[in-house]
């Protein structure tokens, strides 16, 4: 199976995150040789908890690995598009995501301090443009290699997770 890349980018604030997203979703319209899914924006609330929404098309994984980094981004449970979730995710992300520890702590930083991220999932070829993208608009972008599997494996624990 191939790999795709996580790619995040740091804002200011949630309302410089959400501008940028829309940015990126009309620049991925227009532009051929991009197609991006969904589009998220990461953010922690008042209380220490990671919030996401997710713009554009639903498939391709986004959700459910934007799900698994909140769990391990809150200590163990997160709301993500409404619904709170918990172990399951937060068992897969430390086994398919490949995130080091230290990866989680700055990302934690960073949202700790009041940025939010805009978060999409590209595949290889896609990677460098939405990175460059990212920082056009102001975005300090950083990039995750994310395996075809490690993706499936969070829409499965996303689905179980959801039906418990």
């Amino acid at each position: 199976m191939g790999k795709k890349h996580l790619v995040l980018a740091f804002f200011e604030n949630e309302a410089a995150a959400d501008v940028a997203a829309g940015e990126i979703k009309g620049w991925d319209k227009v532009n051929k040789e991009v197609k991006l899914g969904a589009i998220g924006v990461m953010v922690k609330d008042e209380e220490g908890k990671v919030k996401t929404h997710l713009l554009g098309k639903r498939k391709g994984g986004l959700g459910a690995l934007l799900g698994a980094l909140a769990v391990v981004l809150t200590g163990g449970m997160a709301l993500v598009g409404g619904a709170l979730v918990g172990g399951v995710l937060g068992s897969f992300f430390h086994k398919g995501l490949g995130m080091s520890k230290d990866d989680v702590n700055r990302i934690s930083g960073e949202l700790d301090a009041g940025q939010a991220a805009v978060c999409i999932l590209a595949e290889p070829d896609e990677e460098a443009a939405v990175s460059d993208k990212l920082a056009e608009l102001g975005g300090a972008p950083e990039t995750h290699e994310v395996s075809e599997e490690a993706v499936a494996q969070a829409e499965e624990a996303d689905e179980e997770e959801s039906e418990e």
